[in-house]
């Protein structure tokens, strides 16, 4: 019988083969950036940017994502400033606490209009509460009234220094159970409210 010749060799066997007798160096490791080794990035970046130092598409892209999304750790701070300030505003004028009224109140609101600055006279309005917003030191209240028989809805900052004094007028008898009354809007030539009281002093 003829010599059995040995089979060759696929090509990706062929090219593991010359791969493990090759003598060429190791490639050098990328630059990572800073030289000390204590040095991390920012966790909230991540390390994908520091691995691309060089790459300008990569510094754009961090530079900026990096005022868009801040991170947890500082927005926990932010909202215990924040919860501190809201707590030691209600301790010192208890009427801008929201917890005071709810929606369906007859509220009485003396503001100052923004126009005027805070040394400006101050205005009163009666209206119902038709919905509140709690954002910390941004919360509101929504107030729809009739000043002049006219439907005017009004947006109270609860922690504005424009905002002077909010006064609970009367409440209704059942609690509605919608979170917000907006349907009032379309029933506004229906309400009906008491006259805002004189401010003492003064003289209509």
């Amino acid at each position: 019988p003829p010599p059995r010749l040995p089979l060759p060799l696929p090509p990706p066997l062929l090219r593991r083969a010359a791969a493990s007798v090759s003598t060429a160096p190791p490639p050098a490791p990328p630059d990572v950036g800073p030289t000390n080794p204590w040095a991390r990035p920012a966790p909230w970046l991540g390390a994908y940017y520091q691995l691309r130092q060089g790459d300008p598409a990569a510094m754009h892209n961090r530079e900026r994502r990096r005022g868009k999304a801040a991170p947890k750790r500082g927005r926990f701070i932010t909202q215990e400033v924040e919860r501190r300030e809201v707590a030691r505003r209600n301790v010192a004028e208890p009427w801008r606490d929201m917890k005071g009224f709810d929606r369906g109140d007859i509220l009485e609101v003396e503001h100052r209009p923004a126009d005027v600055g805070s040394d400006g006279p101050t205005e009163r309005v009666v209206g119902v509460c038709i919905a509140k917003h709690h954002r910390a030191l941004g919360s509101s209240f929504r107030l729809l009234c009739k000043p002049d028989d006219l439907p005017v809805e009004y947006q109270f900052a609860a922690y504005s220094p424009l905002l002077v004094s909010v006064d609970v007028r009367s409440r209704p008898r059942k609690r509605p159970r919608l979170s917000k009354l907006y349907y009032l809007r379309q029933r506004a030539s229906e309400l009906k409210f008491p006259e805002p009281r004189r401010p003492e002093g003064k003289r209509r």
